[in-house]
């Protein structure tokens, strides 16, 4: 009996002791209906923004481009009508380019075709529902050339400006030569310049795998030069673009019907280069004419003719569309937010453009450029498309592209 008392006690013992616990507990959690406290999640690192590794894109320039006169006559004689000389450019890959940029030599107005005056001098004009067409391949041409100002001087250009605008074709340039704003005011309105910001996409990859394509504002500059020397300033115009953004030069000018430049062209595109630009393309003779390397940069003499009516020979009748690759060095250090957000505000505002890229201080981008040329041909009936094999190799041996050092060439 005596051990039976002593295990009731012991029992009694541990249950006083349990409660007593117990109640320590459920004191210190402030009792039974109390949620116990959430633990905290430990505070994660944000994730850095990602840095850009890759920025590239590739344009491809053509030479004279002219849509009227004996062509505007096969293409309304032809079931195709207005797409009749761009039935072809698939040829030419256009989804493989960021950009096509060509020299209009027309001005786009309802005024009718053009006719040869008695002092022979040839009006041109392209008519404007060709443009929609013309819009699925080119992203910019340029204005400034001998035939531009064909249809009533500034108020043909006017109308040319604003038919681009409703096709959202950008340009640039003006048939203007001369500082003498008295002499050069009927051939372009006063304020029109022979530079202007392009807008071009520009493929940026980053660290992260995400790609993203962002407007970039690019300089391009015409320096007409048919009937005399561009002015000095239109040279300066061209050397304080460069210094704020990447500028290509497209002149109009050279000897027609000639198969090499001349010393005058040689050296004037050589200053062009000399005052920043990044690349010399040019046209005007109609026929495709030499390319050289100066300071490691390109210079075109002459692309020849993209899209045009004559065909009286295969000199006349095919050109060399040159591909541009362009490769951004120092990526990490670009600030392509704010080069995106002015290459958009410059789509909806041409005028304050360049202004406020000049305000906005940005470092210019510096870019490795790589070219290469297709060959192209619109013999027998007008219809521009990628030339043969046999083709390729005389627009090449006529550009002497072999002579063109390897660091600046597409890699085959």
């Amino acid at each position: 009996m005596k051990s039976f008392g002593k295990i009731i006690g012991i029992i009694l013992g541990i249950a006083v002791v349990a409660g007593g616990t117990c109640g320590v507990l459920i004191a210190i959690n402030g009792g039974f209906n109390k949620e116990p406290e959430p633990v905290a999640e430990p505070e994660l690192e944000p994730e850095p923004d990602p840095v850009a590794t890759e920025a590239k894109m590739r344009i491809l320039y053509a030479g004279t481009t002219f849509w009227g006169r004996r062509t505007n006559t096969a293409a309304r004689a032809s079931e195709l009508g207005v797409k009749y000389p761009f039935s072809k450019l698939d040829t030419l890959d256009r989804k493989n380019y960021d950009a096509w940029i060509g020299g209009l030599e027309c001005p786009v107005t309802d005024n009718g075709h053009n006719m040869k005056e008695e002092e022979n001098i040839f009006k041109f004009n392209c008519d404007p529902d060709y443009l929609p067409e013309a819009a699925k391949y080119f992203t910019a041409f340029g204005l400034g050339n001998n035939h531009s100002d064909n249809q009533g001087g500034g108020t043909g250009l006017t109308t040319t400006r604003q038919y681009l605008d409703q096709n959202k074709i950008q340009y640039f340039g003006t048939p203007k030569y001369s500082g003498n704003v008295a002499s050069e005011q009927a051939r372009d309105t006063a304020e029109a310049t022979n530079c202007a910001i392009i807008v071009l996409p520009m493929n940026v990859t980053y660290d992260n795998t995400e790609t993203k394509q962002i407007q970039m504002p690019f300089g391009f500059c015409s320096a007409h030069g048919v009937f005399g020397v561009p002015a000095e300033d239109y040279l300066q115009n061209m050397k304080t673009y460069s210094a704020v953004v990447p500028t290509i030069a497209m002149p109009h000018m050279g000897a027609e019907y000639k198969s090499v430049h001349d010393t005058l062209r040689q050296n004037l595109y050589r200053k062009m280069i000399d005052y920043g630009v990044d690349a010399v393309i040019a046209d005007h003779p109609h026929w495709t004419q030499d390319a050289a390397a100066y300071k490691d940069k390109l210079i075109v003499y002459s692309m020849g003719n993209f899209m045009f009516d004559q065909t009286f020979n295969k000199e006349v009748s095919r050109s060399a569309a040159i591909e541009a690759n362009a490769q951004l060095k120092d990526v990490a250090n670009v600030d392509f937010d704010k080069w995106d957000e002015l290459g958009k505000a410059c789509l909806k505002d041409k005028k304050s453009c360049f202004a406020n890229i000049q305000n906005a201080a940005l470092p210019r981008i510096q870019i490795a450029w790589t070219y290469d040329y297709h060959g192209t041909t619109s013999a027998n009936d007008r219809i521009t498309r990628l030339a043969s094999d046999a083709e390729q190799a005389e627009i090449g041996a006529r550009l002497k592209w072999s002579a063109i050092p390897a660091s600046m060439k597409v890699s085959k």
